[in-house]
């Protein structure tokens, strides 16, 4: 898509850090009539039309209340326009104090002019205080197209009117072609309104309401928390993206257009997915399941080849060694096909458990008629490889050797490298269940000569679900021709046809699943396996620290811990999981209840299309609930 046209609002945004200006002329409005108002309650109807913001305060219940004790009766139409006046009085006396440019607002404006991007600018002043103000940016070197002040159509922000007029007046068509750039919800509701591309400002912003030397001299930790909480308003108004300054402007318009122009419509969902697969995607994954494919088409059979080939790059793996398979259903689909086309009648199975998905491999092995043995391990342990390398030296039947890789039952993360070394020392066949980490955490498959990998679509590739893969050393997996037992989850069958027809499944595929993923692996090709490692990594210990600090203790030795999901012990036995769960909902976030049978405990998952500001937007919310759960 190209984008036409940027929109920037005035006060919080291109000048007037902090937006003071409006600020303290309100308050003094009102204390001159004997009404006093808090900064926030001034704050809050920011970036309306002024008159609209005197009438918005006059709503407010503690002005309302203050008002009928002073005067003995209920405000009017003749107050508003009263005190709005005392405000224009209190504010023409400091506006052009306040057009002080933003930083990198100039060098912004350099490089859009560059680039043939049109700039026009609304704002919540009227055209006498834009008349004031416009001479002066002018001077210091700001000076848009476009300047339409919120009287001059009748009505004001968030009616999407002066929007409209700056798109007639500079040609641009169509409205998703623009930009809104703003630092208030209303801006957000009004750019929104327009039907266009919405970007939130953190710094400097009247929502953050710091002035520089604040946020200079502020805490590091204090200040990301502060900048989550204006991230989570303006996201919530309807940011498309969020910056923390004007620097981040030109980054979001080459990301928008190398995008497919479609991508934009697609909504956002209610809520985040704190959960180790489904889990929260990107607008560009979503949108790839819009587009219907037929099974034998040959564009689409290009497709399944291509991920074939990007599964065993991201697994390290040579195509003249390794293959890949995709499967039908979920990643339990997956191991059971490994489960049952790996071991053949004269095979004996050994899996290692410490959790409920190392127990459905028991349970898989049972319905196959796979003989196994079980090493049990408790939830709270990790597979240890010591005791596993005791077990194969005395257990010389064994052949094959089975275990998961990110237990999220608890969150652990057994040592896939260790284990893997002790498997192969004596010779058996290696299966990983690297459900939920394959992606999320490196795996080097052909260095640590793992023979069955497997992973699912909807897991740390951060597509959606419908389909499993498996990873495959072509030496053992060659061997195993007649052994399934089962027709549909035949694993060599499944390759068989996928080579003979280069791409092609046995059975329909799950065509929108397999574009959606086709979109997430490019991502994560893009991001790159140690970075998303990193990204999980630093979430899951923000997560970790943070609710430690509420009193939600983590399960598991952190030694253990994996970057994928955590699993917290209940606070106390009146704890309700239910009422947690809901209140997190009801506010966008959907977490998971423990899974464990040793302790009381539920689990919060931060794989997917997360960042950090999203973690620390959970943790205000948590607090919050803690709060008000202690109040009532």
């Amino acid at each position: 898509m190209k984008i036409n046209g940027v929109v920037f609002d005035w006060a919080g945004t291109v000048m007037d850090y902090g937006c003071f200006s409006p600020l303290g002329a309100f308050i003094e409005a009102f204390a001159d009539k004997g009404i006093t108002l808090t900064m926030e309650e001034a704050r809050k109807p920011m970036g309306m039309l002024k008159i609209d913001h005197t009438r918005a305060l006059f709503q407010m219940e503690s002005v309302r209340k203050q008002f009928e004790k002073t005067y003995g009766r209920q405000a009017g139409e003749e107050d508003v326009r009263e005190f709005y006046g005392l405000f224009e009085d209190h504010l023409f006396r400091v506006l052009t104090s306040y057009v002080e440019l933003n930083p990198y607002v100039t060098e912004t404006v350099t490089e859009l002019k560059k680039r043939g991007i049109h700039i026009g600018s609304t704002t919540g002043y009227t055209k006498a205080m834009m008349d004031c103000i416009f001479p002066v940016a002018k001077e210091k070197g700001y000076e848009p197209e476009v300047c339409i002040a919120s009287d001059e159509l009748g009505y004001g922000r968030p009616y999407p009117y002066m929007m409209y007029e700056n798109a007639r007046r500079m040609n641009i068509f169509p409205m998703k072609s623009m930009i809104k750039v703003g630092d208030t919800e209303v801006d957000m509701q009004e750019g929104k309104n327009a039907g266009c591309i919405c970007v939130g400002l953190i710094l400097g912003s009247s929502v953050l309401g710091l002035t520089k030397e604040e946020v200079e001299s502020m805490d590091r930790e204090e200040l990301e928390n502060r900048k989550s909480e204006v991230r989570a308003v303006l996201k919530a108004a309807g940011a498309d993206y969020v910056i923390d300054d004007l620097s981040g402007l030109i980054p979001v318009i080459d990301e928008l257009e190398a995008l497919d122009e479609n991508v934009m419509g697609v909504p956002e969902n209610d809520y985040l997915l704190l959960t180790p697969g489904p889990l929260s995607t990107s607008r560009r994954v979503r949108n790839g399941l819009l587009k219907d494919m037929c099974t034998w088409d040959r564009d689409y059979n290009d497709i399944v080849q291509d991920i074939r080939r990007k599964l065993l790059k991201a697994a390290g793996c040579s195509e003249e060694t390794y293959t890949a398979v995709l499967m039908q259903g979920s990643g339990s689909f997956g191991v059971e096909s490994v489960i049952g086309t790996a071991a053949g009648t004269e095979a004996r199975l050994l899996v290692l458990v410490n959790g409920a998905y190392g127990r459905r491999i028991v349970e898989m092995a049972d319905y196959c008629g796979v003989k196994y043995e079980v090493m049990e391990f408790p939830e709270h342990e990790i597979c240890h490889p010591q005791n596993v390398d005791t077990y194969l030296k005395e257990h010389t039947e064994i052949t094959h050797v089975a275990f998961v890789h990110s237990e999220t039952t608890t969150g652990i993360l057994n040592p896939v490298e260790e284990l893997a070394a002790t498997v192969k020392k004596y010779g058996k066949v290696c299966i990983v269940d690297a459900m939920s980490s394959f992606g999320g955490v490196p795996i080097e498959v052909e260095r640590l000569g793992i023979d069955y990998l497997i992973s699912s679509a909807n897991k740390c590739i951060q597509g959606v679900p419908g389909f499993s893969f498996i990873i495959t050393k072509k030496e053992e997996f060659l061997k195993t021709k007649g052994n399934a037992h089962s027709l549909s989850l035949d694993l060599y069958a499944q390759w068989e046809t996928m080579e003979k027809d280069q791409g092609k499944w046995r059975f329909t595929s799950p065509t929108h699943v397999v574009r959606a993923f086709y979109e997430a692996i490019q991502e994560f090709e893009e991001e790159g396996v140690e970075k998303r490692y990193q990204r999980y990594s630093r979430m899951q210990q923000l997560l970790s620290s943070g609710m430690d600090g509420l009193g939600y203790h983590p399960y598991i030795n952190p030694a253990y811990q994996g970057p994928i999901i955590t699993t917290f012990l209940c606070p106390d036995e009146e704890f309700s999981f239910a009422d947690f769960y809901q209140y997190l909902k009801e506010r966008g976030f959907v977490i998971y209840p423990g899974k464990i049978s040793a302790a009381n405990t539920f689990r919060i998952g931060n794989i997917g299309a997360l960042e950090e500001w999203d973690i620390r937007h959970l943790l205000h919310i948590v607090a919050d609930y803690k709060r008000d759960c202690t109040k009532a």
